[in-house]
Order: C-alpha cells, then sequence, then structure tokens
C-alpha cells in the first residue's frame, strides 16, 4: 500500500508544476512577439523601398517609373521610363545603385553621393528594378522612328527650341557663328585640351566629318579650356592633322548649352533650332550614329 507525499512534498511539487506552466506561457509569448516583430520588420523593409522611391525619384520618373512625374515636363530632356529597353548600363542592382548614387553627368539625373545609408540605397535600387521589369512600356510602341535612331546612336532629342548663340574663334581669327551654318546639320563637339578621351576621338570625329564631305553636315569643335585657339589647334592637330577647332569668346555660350560634362554634344538642325544632345565618348564609326546622321541630313 503506498503512502502520501508529505505535506512539503506537495507544496514542492505543486510549485514546480505552477513554475513550468509559467516558463510556458512566457516562452510561447515571447515567441509570439518575436514572430511579430520579425514580420513586421519584414513588411517595413518591403515598404521602404517605395517610400524613398515617392519622396526621391517620383517627381521625374513618374510613380509608376514610367517618365511622367509632375516635374518632367519642366526638364530639359525626359527622365528614363525604367520599362523602355534599351538601357545604357546592366539592369541589375549594382548599376542602378551605382547610377543612384553617382548620377549620370551631363544630363538631369543627380547622384544623391552619401545621403543614404547602404540599407536604404538597397531598398530602393530593388524598387527601381521592380519598376524596370514590369513590363514592356506602353509608351515604347509609340516611339517614333527619329526617336529609336537617336535612342540607338546615344542621343537624346530635344524639344527643338531655338539654338543659343555662340561667338565663335578660328585659329586664322576669323569670328564664326551658328547662323553661318543656317543650311547644314550641325553638331556642335565640345571638347577640351585637358580631357583624354576628348583627345583620343578627334581622329574619329574627323573621319566622320570627311565621310560626310559634300553633304549639309559639319562638325564644330569647341575648345572649352582654353582661351589660345592657336594652342588649342596646335595640339589637336596632333591627334587629328587637318582637323579645324574653334574657340568660344563670349565667356558665356558654354553655359547656355549647359557643358558640365567633356566631351559633349549637340545636333543643331539647318533651321537652326536643337535637335539632340549627348556626352561621352562613343564609337563614331557605329553604324547607329551613322544612319542617325543621316537621317537627319536628308529630312
Amino acid at each position: 500500500m503506498s503512502q502520501m507525499p508529505a505535506r512539503g512534498n506537495w507544496i514542492f511539487i505543486a510549485t514546480f508544476a505552477g513554475l513550468f506552466a509559467l516558463a510556458v506561457v512566457v516562452g510561447l509569448l515571447i515567441g509570439k512577439k518575436r514572430s511579430i516583430s520579425g514580420i513586421a520588420t519584414s513588411a517595413q523593409a518591403d515598404s521602404r523601398g517605395p517610400f524613398l522611391y515617392q519622396g526621391m525619384c517620383a517627381s521625374c520618373h513618374g510613380s509608376e517609373g514610367r517618365g511622367d512625374g509632375v516635374s518632367a515636363q519642366n526638364l530639359k530632356s525626359a527622365p528614363r521610363d525604367f520599362s523602355l529597353r534599351p538601357w545604357k548600363n546592366p539592369i541589375d542592382l549594382t548599376s542602378i545603385k551605382k547610377v543612384i548614387v553617382e548620377g549620370i553627368p551631363g544630363t538631369v539625373m543627380p547622384g544623391i553621393k552619401n545621403a543614404l545609408p547602404e540599407s536604404d540605397l538597397d531598398s530602393l535600387a530593388k524598387h527601381v528594378l521592380k519598376l524596370a521589369s514590369q513590363g514592356i512600356s506602353p509608351t515604347e510602341k509609340v516611339l517614333s522612328e527619329a526617336e529609336k535612331l537617336a535612342m540607338e546612336a546615344g542621343f537624346v532629342l530635344l524639344q527643338g527650341n531655338p539654338a543659343p548663340l555662340l561667338q565663335l574663334e578660328d585659329e586664322q581669327g576669323g569670328k564664326l557663328k551658328l547662323s553661318d551654318y543656317k543650311d547644314k546639320l550641325v553638331m556642335l563637339h565640345f571638347w577640351g585640351v585637358q580631357c583624354p578621351h576628348c583627345l583620343k576621338e578627334l581622329q574619329a570625329l574627323f573621319e566622320l566629318e570627311k565621310s560626310f564631305q559634300g553633304k549639309s553636315f559639319v562638325i564644330l569643335h569647341v575648345c572649352t579650356d582654353e582661351d589660345d585657339v592657336k594652342v588649342a589647334q596646335q595640339l589637336a592637330s596632333k591627334y587629328a592633322p587637318g582637323i579645324k577647332v574653334v574657340v568660344e569668346t563670349s565667356g558665356i555660350g558654354l553655359a547656355r548649352y549647359e557643358v558640365q560634362t567633356l566631351p559633349a554634344f549637340w545636333l543643331v538642325g539647318k533651321e537652326g533650332r536643337t535637335i539632340a544632345r549627348s556626352t561621352g565618348a562613343r564609337d563614331w564609326g557605329s553604324k547607329h550614329c551613322r544612319i542617325f546622321i543621316e537621317s537627319l541630313i536628308t529630312n
């Protein structure tokens, strides 16, 4: 016949059972809290990208990344529609983050530098990538042939405003202005003696101009960082014998063309209105560049 536990044992057993039950309840509550906290943190991370995008990017690129933000109509060139192709850079997080941080020199796209911590930068880039992957933009279906040609050649079409004034001078002291070429397609090539990329491109641009000899096309090689045209001409001739360069003498012409990065290019039509602009080095012997220029000469 078994004996009942002593009173002290009953107290110990009851206390132990109570503490065990309390530990289980507390553990469940902590686990639930952590689970809810994890869900909240995940939800916050998912919403952070769209939140940052709306505050920093949507005014130009639009809420859905179509390039139709409220500020877009006031810009000299249209903001990118993220769903349009091709992109100049790979469509991945690394490239998108680089553009967000550094911007695109010579365009209306600024860089934020160190304005965001790495976690926010990741969230913002992921949202842009999501917008870029949401399918082909309806606007791509209505792109004109000229817009397609310009994009392939690396140019952005402009609204066709009257070209800003330039006061140019050549090595012989001759005074030139854009109106002297009113019957030609003019490419304004802004370059500098301190710009290695500019110097490397001089020969290719000279060859491009010669290939259109006899047609209504001329390139004006405007030196931006040397006031003495003879010095600029002497250096340019070393890289492209036979090329003719000019300097801008008014002191404000370069500002009128918003030249911030070299080399920079503007195309001015026969009627004296801006057609397109571009920045950066490129393959001037490519078929895309030639086809685009040919299309503008014949129009």
